[in-house]
């Protein structure tokens, strides 16, 4: 209920300095306007406008229009004119208006139709670049990346210059946990539940100034779902295979006409995987002894993804966004397990054999609620929504393992036969409501505003049955089940202020943001926890200077938050064979202190050079810890190696970033990024020469080759260093992705993607831990060599008249009169 009030209020704010801050007339009258494209949307920026008498034609006055469209004429005498726009490749417009006295005339959003006779023998093709740079943020196009199509968000951050993600779909920027968005936004949805071929773009803001959200160590990646605005009706269908068994499918249809815009966009993906696992640990005590663990499995991840919205433009400055997505899926893993016990000399002693089984069936609904309004004051507007995320689930687990000696025989000593089943579910509500206010103070100068609230409910249980050697009933195992509630809200409000003086611009900022967290768990021993988290303050200063020669220099600060994310407060206990995990509701945010110092230069419009130095200082660094202890599960004490997250006293990362993208030849272009980095963690305060430090780097290249018969390959390779843990680290590894693209029939329509992913089949996860009583190596590896095939047809019809009324006697009326008007001009 806070969440709707306050955004009720906001609202109710919003409007009331609508109209209040409207602008009083000048000593005569104004008329303004905005040009823009009639299919694109887009503004038409230098065209030319003239204010005419419709008497006798006569010009009063004239100019180009802004970069942005806009258009204005100020100190008119009142009376009737008629505005005139002429631009080269567009038909001449007129429109007529009418001045009453010393007011204001807004003559809307002037759509420019192509002069489809002047272009009929000139093709004009503007493509997006796969990947484009600014000072403040990079843009990343999906589309023009191929060898995701069919794949998932997550195969999609991997080919994203500055981006790692490993096995489990953990996704870092530079060495730190970012904050990840959809359209701007918190989700309930994982990596792996989004298709590839729904998203439009990731953008990627290492250093946010105050008006974005201060959660994440090293910024935000916003994922940008596509949303077509094209006039008329258009769409795309595609469908594909893979060589893992896998198959997708999907329809993007937009319908745009007048004042509505409708979108429906809908995914069917189903991807299978091989997944085997490799543990080897060496148990340090009164008498040595090692542990060898094999699990071999299959994986399966089935899921639909649908969205439909409605963008309703109420006039040229009011427009109410309306969408639904609906996400349901089924993932599966099913695997076998072996475990070998072995003496001093690793000898095997005896064996153990079972399976180690989950499932997780998901729902996920999103609705989202937008308002826009823009002034007549050329950058000023108002922007205000509402969402609201809900993801149900059942999850399921089946663990089985029982003893051999080396003679096949079965034994039940020094190890019990282990037989459980975990049934549970839960439920994840979100829901933010955010309003932002942008008011350009001069013509170089810009005031920023907003306010901001999330809450979210989660709602988790599970209840796991052991079975009892000895009587053989089956009996609930406390340790592995429990009944979870988490709640939490965070509210935010930040200002902005930002400037030019000739080339020299800053921008100044803070955010204010307040948190309440709350959880209780009730198993074999209850327990629950409040924390609420004093208002924080999170300031930026960004600093800039051009240079001559398509050269600029940027400098900035922030301060940034880790929040615990709920997983990481679960006490949940999750155990395989003789490892076990758990979250950690004492875990406190994490605060960093971000520096960064950037220089952009351009060539000649074909080179693109980025480079960046950047400081992090973190206190309270979250990071995992792992231990060695006893669980009791089923009667039976179980010595496992457990880990968890703690918070490390510091994290210290100073390094380098360099990005470069040049156009080698025409139709041949190459992006390349490069992250040099070194790292300290200092957990002295967990336990006694916790610490460690280390050299890491991390490079990307994509290149992208326009060949012969219309024909597009691209070839995508990653390496990244060894990384450095308190107790540990993990090896090195690499990538290399290789996509074809064919064009078909005259005009393009029909599309066949060929790709390889992970050419030398060389993506796994290895790491090396190291305890007091422990030395453990983990090698993980799931199918990543895939073959994968993809159709697209793409189609569209540009009708300007598809639901105009043919007897709208007003519009026709309208349409009489400034025909005759342009007659007489």
């Amino acid at each position: 209920m806070r969440i709707l009030a306050l955004c009720g209020l906001l609202l109710m704010t919003g409007w009331f300095g609508t109209v209040t801050a409207q602008e009083h007339g000048p000593a005569h009258g104004a008329i303004y306007g905005k040009l823009v494209d009639g299919q694109g949307g887009k503004p038409v920026e230098y065209a030319s406008v003239a204010l005419l008498r419709p008497a006798d034609s006569t010009i009063v006055t004239g100019m180009l229009s802004k970069n942005n469209g806009d258009f204005n004429f100020e100190n008119v005498t009142p009376g009737r004119y008629l505005i005139k726009v002429n631009f080269i490749g567009y038909t001449t417009v007129y429109k007529s208006v009418n001045l009453k006295g010393a007011s204001q005339v807004d003559a809307g959003n002037i759509k420019l139709m192509a002069n489809v006779k002047s272009l009929a023998a000139v093709e004009v093709v503007g493509e997006k670049p796969a990947y484009t740079m600014a000072i403040d943020k990079k843009v990343f196009n999906v589309d023009k990346n191929l060898s995701t199509v069919g794949g998932t968000a997550e195969d999609v951050l991997k080919q994203v210059p500055s981006v790692s993600v490993d096995i489990d779909g953990n996704v870092t920027v530079r060495n730190g946990s970012p904050t990840i968005f959809i359209d701007g936004r918190p989700s309930t949805l994982t990596l792996e539940q989004i298709p590839a071929d729904a998203i439009a773009s990731v953008e990627v803001v290492t250093n946010p100034s105050a008006k974005y959200d201060a959660e994440g160590m090293s910024g935000i990646l916003n994922i940008v779902l596509k949303k077509n605005r094209k006039a008329g009706i258009n769409g795309q269908v595609t469908a594909g295979a893979s060589s893992l068994g896998g198959y997708n499918a999907g329809l993007d249809l937009n319908i745009r006409q007048e004042r509505f815009n409708f979108f429906v966009t809908y995914n069917l993906r189903q991807r299978k995987s091989w997944a085997n696992s490799h543990l080897f640990r060496k148990n340090i005590g009164d008498t040595t002894t090692f542990l060898d663990q094999f699990q071999d499995g299959d994986q399966t991840r089935r899921f639909q993804f649908g969205r439909m919205g409605v963008d309703w433009f109420l006039d040229n400055r009011n427009t109410i966004s309306l969408s639904q997505s609906i996400v349901a899926g089924k993932f599966r893993n099913l695997n076998d397990q072996t475990l070998y016990d072995l003496d001093a000399g690793q000898q095997r002693v005896r064996y153990g054999a079972g399976i180690d089984n989950n499932g997780h069936d998901f729902r996920n609904y999103t609705t989202q609620l937008g308002y826009k309004r823009t002034f007549t004051k050329t950058g000023r507007e108002l922007t205000a929504d509402f969402n609201f995320n809900r993801a149900n689930n059942e999850d399921q687990t089946d663990f089985s393992l029982q003893y051999y000696d080396m003679a096949n025989e079965p034994v039940f000593d020094p190890k019990e036969p282990e037989l459980r089943s975990g049934r549970g579910g839960g439920n994840t509500t979100y829901l933010t409501g955010q309003i932002d206010y942008v008011d350009p103070i001069t013509e170089t100068s810009k005031l920023e505003a907003g306010l901001r609230s999330t809450s979210r409910t989660f709602n988790n249980n599970i209840t796991t049955l052991g079975q009892d050697f000895h009587t053989g009933q089956f009996v609930v195992d406390s340790a592995l089940s429990n009944v979870y509630h988490y709640q939490e809200q965070i509210n935010a409000a930040y200002v902005n202020y930002n400037g030019t003086i000739k080339d020299f611009g800053y921008q100044a900022g803070v955010r204010a943001e307040q948190s309440y967290y709350s959880g209780e768990m009730q198993s074999g021993k209850e327990s629950s926890y409040k924390i609420n988290y004093p208002i924080n303050f999170f300031p930026s200063v960004f600093l800039s200077q051009k240079l001559k020669g398509d050269h600029e220099l940027q400098i900035n600060y922030s301060r940034r938050i880790r929040r615990p994310w709920f997983r990481d407060l679960l006490p949940n206990l999750d155990y395989s064979a003789q490892s076990a995990n758990r979250g950690n509701p004492a875990l406190r945010p994490e605060f960093t202190n971000s520096f960064e110092l950037s220089y952009l230069k351009t060539f000649a419009e074909k080179h693109n050079v980025m480079v960046s130095v950047y400081y992090r200082n973190t206190n309270n660094a979250i990071t995992d810890f792992y231990t060695d202890t006893t669980l009791n599960l089923n009667g039976q004490q179980q010595k496992v190696v457990l880990s968890y997250p703690v918070n490390a006293a510091t994290r210290n990362a100073y390094g380098a970033e360099f990005t470069v993208r040049n156009q080698i030849l025409p139709g041949w272009d190459i992006t390349t990024n490069l992250n040099l980095a070194q790292t300290r963690v200092d957990a002295d305060n967990v336990g006694a020469n916790l610490n460690n430090s280390g050299f890491t780097w991390f490079g990307k290249i994509n290149s992208n080759t326009k060949l012969p018969w219309n024909l597009l390959m691209q070839v995508i390779g990653n390496y990244e260093s060894k990384q450095i843990l308190p107790q540990g680290e993990e090896a090195a590894e690499y990538q290399v992705d290789l996509a074809l693209k064919r064009d078909f029939l005259k005009n393009k329509a029909l599309s066949v993607t060929l790709s390889l992913n992970d050419i030398f089949n060389q993506d796994r996860d290895l790491s090396f831990t190291n305890t007091a009583f422990a030395e453990q190596e983990k090698y993980r590896k799931r199918a990543s060599r895939e073959l994968r095939v993809n159709i697209a047809w793409r189609f569209g019809k540009m009708d300007m008249n598809l639901f105009k009324r043919k007897n709208n006697k007003g519009d026709q009326e309208n349409n009489n009169e400034q025909r005759e008007e342009g007659d007489r001009s």
